[in-house]
């Protein structure tokens, strides 16, 4: 079939002048007409039919009419069910028989090029050969063309660009020289469905050069802020003037560095107050060292009040884990007198 091809295309460039012209692809059978570039475009569709189940297909006749040409084509009968005879390479690669029966030749190519594409051959592709008849079906070989495989070279960031450096740098630690194939670009978006801070406007997109594989991350910033609070002025039990109220803020990765402040204040005309303040930096002066620090203050009243400190420094094992030392001090003054409870915890995590 290949021969026949050439053989037209080589002919067919004899009798057809260079100047520009129309081309046109007809089936014999349907009678759909397919427009094409040129002669070559023609002679690789037809190619093409060779190579998806129709074994036997014929070009009937070429018409050209002024500045037209028509090519004529039988494509003959879809063989899906052959007999398949393997390459050495893909019996050894696929644990299949060398030779087999298949009622679906489309399935069988797909599910063995997926092998191929798994294992980082994003560009392999399948190619069929006619080798004659067998109880009335076609014999099929099957070749793999693999070209290079790929690896993950890189991440570009599209969209909301201000995301923390040490945050791709660990993204690149993790992923970067790993195969690129599905269950890895599923690893990378997954990464992000629960991320607190950024989501991903689309999936992962790729692009491809000779010499790189890059994924494009477009990235949306969150919108997570809040604020709420009622603030009033009283007078307390002495008639002093007082400031009352409740206040509840929440600020996240307003700085841009997937940092969260949380804030709640409360104080009523008796001079109970509390105060609780906790935030957390993730990646400390650019590193992958994390604070994490939890501040209480409680006050009943003009004779009793309670200081609680939970400081924490943690290191990013990697996106999901990390591990850390937490401490606990604590102080609590009932009227004159000072009680000071003072201790140092560890946590992992």
């Amino acid at each position: 079939m290949k021969l026949f091809l050439k053989i037209f295309f080589i002919l067919f460039c004899v009798f057809v002048q260079a100047q520009k012209k129309h081309y046109f692809l007809i089936d014999s059978e349907t009678k759909i007409k397919k427009k094409v570039k040129d002669s070559l475009s023609a002679a690789k569709f037809l190619d093409s039919l060779a190579q998806n189940n129709y074994f036997f297909t014929q070009l009937k006749e070429v018409n050209i009419k002024g500045d037209s040409t028509e090519i004529i084509y039988d494509k003959g009968k879809n063989f899906n069910e052959t007999y398949v005879s393997l390459t050495d390479s893909i019996v050894q690669k696929t644990k299949n028989q060398k030779e087999f029966f298949t009622k679906n030749l489309d399935s069988t190519k797909k599910n063995i090029n997926k092998q191929y594409i798994d294992d980082g051959f994003a560009f392999s592709r399948i190619k069929s050969k006619y080798k004659g008849q067998k109880n009335g079906y076609p014999i099929v070989e099957l070749d793999i063309n693999k070209n290079d495989k790929r690896t993950i070279n890189g991440f570009v960031v599209k969209g909301y660009t201000n995301v923390p450096k040490r945050f791709i740098k660990n993204l690149e630690k993790e992923f970067k020289g790993k195969t690129y194939d599905d269950k890895n670009l599923i690893a990378i978006n997954k990464s992000f469905q629960s991320h607190q801070f950024i989501t991903l406007e689309r999936p992962p997109q790729t692009l491809f050069t000779k010499d790189s594989t890059s994924i494009y991350l477009f990235m949306e910033k969150k919108k997570t802020n809040s604020f709420d609070g009622v603030i009033g002025f009283g007078n307390d039990k002495s008639d002093k003037f007082t400031l009352n109220g409740t206040l509840n803020v929440n600020f996240k990765n307003i700085f841009n560095s997937f940092e969260s402040i949380n804030l709640y204040w409360q104080r009523n005309p008796d001079k109970g107050q509390t105060f609780d303040l906790q935030t957390d930096i993730p990646y400390l002066f650019k590193s992958n060292v994390g604070l994490n620090m939890k501040v209480n203050i409680f006050r009943q009243d003009s004779t009793f009040a309670n200081v609680k400190a939970l400081p924490a420094f943690y290191y990013h094992l990697n996106a999901r884990n990390k591990i850390g030392l937490r401490g606990t001090f604590e102080s609590s003054s009932i009227i004159d007198t000072l009680y000071v409870q003072e201790k140092i915890t560890t946590k992992k995590g």
